[in-house]
C-alpha cells in the first residue's frame, strides 16, 4: 500500500537544479525511494507549487531550458499528480494566510496546506521548516 506525499518546491528546484545546495539530498531520497518499490510514496503537487517550481529555477538558475526542462517532466511524470487549487481551497488559504501573521508561510505554503488537510495528507517532500511548523512530517 503507497503513502501519498506532497511535493514542494524546495524539493523539486533541488530535484531540477544540481547547483542547489539540497540537490544530492534530493536525488538520494528519490533513489532510495525507487529501491522501496514503484509504489512506496505517491507524489502530489499543486499548480501553485508547480509555478512557483518553474519560476524559482528561471530566477535562480537563470536558465529557461532548465525550468521548461523540469516543467516539461513534471506535467508527464507518471509518479506525480497534478492537483489544482480550486476556489474553496484558495478562500481557505487565504483565511490561514491572513490568521497566522505570527509565521513567515507564503500564500503557496497555506494553499498546500489546505491542499494536504483536504487529501488527508500528513507527509511533505520539502526543504521548508514550515511544512513542520504547520504540523506535517517532512522529508528528506
Amino acid at each position: 500500500m503507497s503513502e501519498y506525499a506532497f511535493t514542494d518546491s524546495s524539493f523539486l528546484v533541488a530535484r531540477f537544479n544540481v547547483r542547489d545546495r539540497d540537490h544530492r539530498a534530493a536525488i538520494k531520497f528519490l533513489e532510495d525511494q525507487r529501491g522501496a518499490g514503484p509504489d512506496a510514496f505517491r507524489l502530489v503537487f499543486s499548480d501553485y507549487v508547480f509555478d512557483e517550481t518553474v519560476t524559482a529555477l528561471v530566477a535562480r538558475a537563470k536558465r529557461h531550458e532548465l525550468a521548461s526542462a523540469a516543467g516539461h517532466a513534471m506535467l508527464e511524470s507518471k509518479n506525480l499528480r497534478l492537483v489544482r487549487v480550486e476556489s474553496p481551497a484558495f478562500a481557505a488559504a487565504w483565511k490561514l494566510f491572513v490568521r497566522r501573521s505570527d509565521k513567515r508561510w507564503s500564500f503557496t505554503d497555506c494553499t498546500s496546506f489546505v491542499l494536504m488537510e483536504n487529501l488527508g495528507i500528513r507527509k511533505a517532500l520539502t526543504f521548508d521548516e514550515n511544512f513542520r511548523q504547520a504540523g506535517f512530517a517532512a522529508f528528506p
